[in-house]
């Protein structure tokens, strides 16, 4: 439904009722300026413009915060507590000295 600015102005409960169940177009000189919508319509319409991937990527840094990586290849050596390359540990095949 189009509405005129002068009308809805005069109507504005009524276009905000009739907002609840569709979209109403707001016109000046019959071009459209505005829509107004019901508040669920909205957070809809936000919830499915907001980029995945950015979504994405924020879990994805939470994630890393949360469980911090302990040992890249699961060796993790007893008793150390900076963090070592798999070539800067003690290679556990070779005879002891």
């Amino acid at each position: 439904m189009s509405t005129s600015v002068a009308q809805s102005r005069q109507q504005l409960s009524a276009l905000i009722a009739a907002a609840q169940q569709q979209p109403q177009v707001i016109t000046k000189r019959n071009a459209p300026v505005a829509v107004l919508v019901s508040a669920d319509y909205f957070q809809r319409a936000e919830a499915a413009v907001k980029p995945g991937a950015e979504t994405f990527f924020s879990h994805l840094l939470q994630l890393r915060e949360t469980f911090v990586p302990q040992d890249d290849t699961g060796l993790a050596v007893p008793g150390t507590s900076s963090r070592q390359t798999a070539w800067e540990r003690i290679n556990a095949f070779a005879d002891p000295d």
